[in-house]
């Protein structure tokens, strides 16, 4: 992922990579690049919404103690 994307950004690219994949004039020479985009940004997002879950729950046990 060459860009830094906020998480909001990130998966707004992701939709628009699965638009491109679902038209009917496919451009196969960007597949791959595409595919290896959306799975960059699939690991990021992934990271980012591990880290808030991660962040919550210390929240709430602070908050309990």
């Amino acid at each position: 992922m060459k860009k830094k994307y906020t998480y909001e950004e990130a998966k707004n690219r992701l939709e628009e990579i699965v638009e491109s994949l679902e038209q009917p004039s496919l451009d196969i020479e960007g597949l791959s690049a595409r595919i290896e985009e959306a799975q960059e940004l699939l690991a990021f997002c992934r990271e980012r919404l591990q880290k808030v879950e991660t962040d919550v729950k210390k929240a709430l046990e602070n908050g309990e103690g």
